[in-house]
């Protein structure tokens, strides 16, 4: 096949009766594909909304969290069907951040695997687990349902309120009405910048029993 150049191109412009400006129009188009090429094989942020597009591969492109585990014992099994036994079984619920600290790479991810009544906040570098607990010194329940940590000082990320998800009740005529108890999820979360990031469970009787964990993003 031959080669396609700019002379190969006045060529078939001559013999098609190309006009310049039709000319003009081809090899500017030529140029504008090869530019977008370019652009789509190069790795950097997106430009609509600063979204790092990097192809991080390897080990520490993506750490796997479990935040919050269901206990199994043979001498007690843990039936959780019907799913509303949860109201009684809750109480086996590990509060473990396991592993305790992950490393990932800037722009990695890191998945949390939450099983149970846990919500994710995320601290910035810096941030201590002792300012933490300074912050939410204090607060009580209030009606049965467990309290929130509420200390937002260099928070960067703050999972969706788990009592939601366990305390509201369903749109259904009692007496069928009963809480909804899709607890177990994943929230996957990205990190830029480089720094070891404080996660704890916001659920205040969980956080003052010592459930946290650290996410150490590399450069």
């Amino acid at each position: 096949m031959e080669r396609t150049t700019r002379r190969n191109l006045l060529k078939a412009a001559a013999i098609g009766g190309a006009t310049a400006t039709g000319l003009g129009s081809v090899i500017g188009a030529g140029r504008g594909v090869a530019a977008l090429a370019a652009a789509e094989q190069k790795p950097g942020r997106g430009s609509e909304h600063a979204h790092d597009n990097r192809p991080l591969t390897g080990k520490r492109a993506l750490a796997m969290v479990s935040f919050g585990q269901w206990d199994v014992d043979p001498a007690a099994p843990l039936d959780r069907m019907p799913i509303n036994s949860d109201l009684e079984n809750r109480v086996r619920n590990v509060h473990h951040v396991l592993p305790f600290e992950v490393e990932i790479d800037a722009g990695g991810a890191v998945s949390f695997v939450i099983s149970g009544l846990h919500q994710i906040l995320i601290y910035a570098p810096g941030r201590e687990l002792a300012d933490v607990q300074a912050g939410a010194a204090g607060t009580v329940p209030i009606g049965g349902v467990p309290p929130l940590v509420n200390y937002v000082t260099d928070l960067v990320y703050r999972g969706p309120d788990p009592r939601a998800l366990q305390y509201l009740p369903l749109p259904a005529p009692p007496p069928l009405t009963t809480g909804n108890l899709v607890i177990d999820r994943v929230e996957s979360v990205n990190f830029k910048e480089p720094g070891r990031y404080l996660v704890v469970c916001g659920v205040l009787p969980h956080f003052v029993e010592g459930m946290h964990g650290y996410v150490t993003v590399k450069a």
